[in-house]
């Protein structure tokens, strides 16, 4: 507050009203406004301005608000021949709180200043302080708290006066002493400098004792005013201290008066104590929050663990593969070797036989050829004997003998040879079957290993899915209590179409991160340059859940099962799929035959979980109905008769639960029933081929299944909603080349679907007005935007460069979705008492 009063000047004649005699020396200008003003009763009368104008204004001295500064002189000149007193970067009990610096600024008077009050009523502070008020008998206390207050704002604006008196006083003391100590320091500073040079000084040493006498009277003048100023300042305060009983005095008639509220206040405790405890269950919450984010987190580094373990199992495990093949072929390999081997031992064994058994006709032979030739040389000898046979006969013996020798001994070496085969064949038989037991040996052990790691491979399979279930089950109970809307972004393959057809642009604009936190939960795409050489831009989103073009149905669904089977267990439940024509949206929510989407299989886990539960004494009652908003327009696409013109209008009763008008609702008790449903609804539905799309969805279609379900052992009650929608996708009218009646669809597509974004904006921004009645499709969806339901959104999007503004569109509406925060979704089962 001190450095804020600068540039005031405090008159010569000393403190007002304190009969302190002006300073005969230099008057002195200090920072803060003298706006102190004597009365007539007292040191608190009217105004005088005389006793400012003791010394003319030429002999004033002005003193920068700096602790070293030295005196300099102002001519400062007041009107009528006083002196102005001014309050300069500071504010003036007159101007209030709100003036500028330098006074230029000057806010609203909040309350009557003290002088108004006098100049007013002409009360002295003592007439005020004496002041005092009777009530007849009966007053209600209500009067007299309204003629107490004149004099509250009376006792105020005194106290607040002789508060800004005794606050100014306090900076004149300061000021002063402020003043005087740096008058004491610099005398001392020069009395050094003096003695140090009083030689080459002395010419010099009158004026500079003139000065110091000088000085010394000022101090004096300034201690006397100190003085002064310090007796003025105790006879405020105790003026203040009596003011201030006189308002404890007020107060506790105030205090007394005021009991007659204790029972409104009663009730506004009873409140306080209602949202305090809200409070603390919100803090519950929040703790139970955190604790499931910590457990999540946990189960996340888990589940990255046993992943890490597959990843590294599966790899040996297709190691092994490859050297089980490697070794599989090798054993085929040396099979056939075996085999070739025994078809020529066989073959061996064939030709050792033949070749014995022409051994034996040899030996028999060569045994008659001996015998022939014994009985030749017996005939010849006889011959001789009896001088009877002739020469030729003789040689031509002699030649049959040298015959069958020479035959004899080609058949004895072939014999040899082929047993020496033989013998090489057996030891290779012999190696092969030993090679054979070892590969077989070696493959039995593999196999084991493949057997085992499979084993391992299966329970870490196991436990991820168990890590998965639990993560899913985490995840659900934190978007629960966050309240937030879920996102599950879906990408669709590239078609044959397009990667066919060169006018098409097939090359990929997404990517998606293969580890971190974002891995299963980011994508980033890539926005193309133009012409005007803008460079191509990378964006980077996150949602609950992104799913790759190679994901299939089944675990698209998986993601969701928890969210379906809350409808059992007594929730709203919504689920719809928002993207541009073509991103794949009817594909995810209604699939294909082979190929089925999210509304069979919902329909598939409710009735299998509904039959589980029949065995814990559960009974379940389930109604469905399906509806198309098109052109503004709702239509029943479960009705057996045409188009009849029927209005159908939109309710939402006090539990939240939405009603359509003369909608026809059919029972189904089994899946068969449903798709019975589906594919007459969809006969029904309005579709129409476009440029970008041949078979595009030009209304929004809206599945409802209501169930109930009840207890007969206990008694309780359940009552659930399960909403599936497929929104048409919005498209720019030049690309689908859209005319007539197509262009009116479109219109009224995109009309819808900018309603949806204005709702978003204003949820996400937390308006108070949210504008869910400016088309059908937002005044239908508004208890699962804006209540208490469990809801998802499908976001599809296209991957080729082609659709990427598109997707970028798409994705960020799905980023302001994600950020949303609807009620915590509430359970709506009853329990019977007792």
């Amino acid at each position: 507050m001190m450095d804020e009063r600068r540039e005031s000047r405090i008159p010569r004649s000393g403190i007002p009203g304190a009969g302190v005699p002006a300073p005969t020396a230099k008057p002195l200008e200090t920072s803060r406004t003298a706006n102190v003003a004597p009365t007539a009763s007292g040191p608190l009368g009217k105004r005088k301005a005389d006793a400012t104008d003791a010394a003319p204004d030429n002999k004033r001295p002005t003193f920068s608000s700096g602790a070293g500064a030295r005196p300099t002189r102002s001519n400062t000149t007041g009107g009528a021949g006083g002196r102005t007193t001014s309050l300069q970067g500071a504010t003036s009990a007159r101007t209030g709180p709100s003036a500028g610096v330098g006074g230029s600024e000057l806010g609203p008077i909040a309350e009557e200043t003290w002088d108004d009050i006098r100049d007013k009523t002409g009360q002295g502070v003592d007439d005020v302080l004496n002041k005092k008020l009777s009530f007849p008998k009966g007053t209600k206390p209500e009067r007299k708290v309204e003629a107490f207050v004149p004099l509250v704002k009376e006792l105020k604006a005194l106290g607040r006066h002789l508060h800004s008196s005794s606050q100014r006083l306090e900076l004149d003391v300061e000021q002063w002493k402020r003043h005087s100590a740096e008058l004491s320091t610099a005398a001392e500073a020069e009395r050094k400098e003096w003695n140090a040079k009083q030689e080459e000084v002395a010419a010099q040493m009158t004026q500079i004792r003139e000065l110091l006498e000088m000085q010394e009277q000022q101090n004096k003048q300034l201690e006397a005013d100190v003085k002064a100023g310090e007796e003025s300042l105790a006879a405020k305060e105790a003026a203040l201290a009596a003011v201030q009983g006189k308002l404890e005095g007020v107060q506790g008639e105030v205090d007394r008066t005021t009991k007659a509220l204790e029972e409104r206040e009663a009730k506004i405790r009873e409140m306080e104590d209602v949202v305090r405890t809200g409070q603390k269950y919100s803090t519950t919450l929040q703790s139970y929050n955190t604790s499931l984010q910590a457990d999540l987190t946990a189960e996340k580094a888990r589940r990255d663990e046993v992943q890490k373990a597959k990843d590294e199992l599966q790899g040996q495990a297709a190691e092994l593969g490859g050297k089980v093949r490697s070794l599989e072929q090798l054993l085929a390999y040396e099979r056939e070797q075996v085999t070739k081997l025994r078809e020529e031992r066989e073959a061996a064994t064939r030709d050792l036989a033949m070749l014995r058994a022409d051994l034996d006709n040899t030996r028999q032979e060569r045994e008659r050829a001996v015998a022939d030739a014994a009985k030749a040389k017996e005939d010849m000898e006889r011959l001789r004997a009896v001088g009877g046979k002739s020469l030729e006969t003789l040689e031509a013996l002699n030649n049959d003998k040298a015959t069958m020798e020479a035959q004899l001994s080609m058949q004895i070496k072939t014999i040899a040879s082929m047993r020496e085969e033989l013998a090489g064949a057996k030891e290779g038989r012999a190696m092969a079957d030993a090679m054979a037991d070892s590969r077989a040996a070696q493959i039995t052990e593999l196999k084991a290993q493949v057997e085992s790691l499979q084993s391992s491979l299966a329970d870490a399979e196991k436990r991820v899915y168990a890590g998965e279930l639990i993560r899913r089950k985490l995840h659900n109970i934190i978007q629960d209590l966050k309240g937030n809307i879920r996102v599950y972004c879906r990408v669709r393959p590239v078609s044959a179409a397009e990667a066919a057809d060169p006018a098409h642009d097939s090359e990929m604009s997404l990517d998606f991160p293969t580890s971190g936190d974002l891995l299963g939960r980011g994508l980033s795409v890539v926005v193309p340059g133009n012409l005007t050489g803008q460079a191509p831009q990378k964006h980077q989103f996150a949602f609950d859940r992104v799913f790759s073009p190679g994901t299939g149905q089944e675990m698209v669904f998986d993601e969701i099962s928890e969210l379906v089977q809350s409808a059992l267990d007594g929730h709203k439940v919504c689920i719809f799929a928002y993207g541009q024509t073509g991103s794949g949206k009817t594909y995810t929510m209604l699939g294909s035959r082979d190929q089925p989407g999210v509304i069979p299989r919902a329909m598939q886990q409710i009735f299998t979980s509904g039959q589980k539960l029949a065995a814990q004494d559960w009974r379940f009652n389930m109604q469905a109905s399906m509806l198309e908003i098109y052109n503004e327009d709702i239509r029943d696409l479960l009705s057996r008769k045409k188009d009849d013109g029927k209005k159908h209008n939109v309710t939402h009763d006090s539990n939240g639960v939405t009603n359509v008008s003369d909608m026809t609702m059919v029972d189904v008790n089994r899946p068969e029933a449903v798709e019975q449903l589906l594919a007459q609804a969809m006969e029904k539905r309005t579709v129409g081929c476009t440029h970008l799309n041949e078979q595009s969805s030009r209304s929004h279609m809206v599945f409802t299944m209501r169930i109930e379900g009840d207890n007969t052992a206990t008694g309780a009650k359940v009552s659930g909603v399960l909403n599936l929608i497929d929104l048409a996708g919005s498209e720019r009218v030049k690309e689908s080349g859209a005319t007539g009646q197509r262009l009116k669809e479109a219109q009224a597509i995109n009309k819808s679907l900018s309603a949806l974004g204005d709702v978003i904006m204003a949820l996400a921004n937390k308006q108070e007005h949210v504008p869910f009645r400016n088309s059908k499709l937002t005044y239908l969806l508004q208890p699962c935007l804006g209540g208490d339901s469990k809801t998802l959104m499908f976001l599809n999007v296209a991957p080729t460069r082609e659709f990427a503004h598109e997707s970028m569109c798409s994705l960020r509406f799905g980023s302001k979705v994600n950020a949303c925060e609807i009620n915590v979704p509430k359970k709506n089962v009853v329990v019977p008492r007792g």
